[in-house]
């Protein structure tokens, strides 16, 4: 019995060795397109869709602080997963320009690249404490009376200016 056991927990320590050194996340898909996709949703998805509730509260009062505070805060840790979206060799350059905006200095200021992220992760959770203490003016002030990603405060623009390319039709 007790064999049976070792070897019980023998094949499941394995098992789950074996599981944790498999490849994970966007960087994992079969192919640079996928990972570009997969990269495009998640900006535009996940992302996208915490802004958009930080953007109607700035620019037509819908919502609440507490929504602001929520999405800020849920904008604050998807931000940190930005870099697993984009690996090596999967912008401009290497692929059309209408099927990513990415340009290639996201990999040569690398650094830099994840600075712009981390000012985006440290506005955002700013802005939820703004909104936790209540200071509308303040919230509006930083996510923009515009609604538009581009003259927020919180840290999209100063990435997109740089890392960003423009849309090509």
């Amino acid at each position: 019995m007790r064999l049976a056991f070792k070897m019980i927990g023998f094949a499941l320590a394995t098992v789950v060795s074996g599981a944790m050194l498999l490849p994970t996340g966007p960087s994992y898909a079969a192919s640079g397109e996928e990972v570009i996709n997969a990269r495009i949703d998640f900006m535009k998805e996940e992302l996208g869709s915490h802004w958009k509730i930080l953007a109607a509260y700035a620019k037509s009062g819908k919502g609440s602080l507490a929504d602001v505070e929520d999405n800020a805060m849920a904008l604050a840790r998807l931000s940190k997963k930005i870099p697993e979206h984009f690996p090596k060799d999967t912008g401009r350059g290497k692929y059309s320009d209408k099927m990513t905006r990415s340009l290639p200095v996201i990999w040569t200021d690398w650094d830099g690249f994840k600075k712009e992220v981390q000012r985006l992760a440290d506005g955002s959770e700013k802005l939820a404490r703004l909104a936790k203490e209540g200071n509308k003016d303040a919230v509006v002030t930083m996510i923009g009376s515009s609604g538009s990603y581009a003259k927020t405060k919180i840290g999209c623009a100063e990435c997109h200016k740089t890392f960003r390319g423009a849309r090509v039709k």
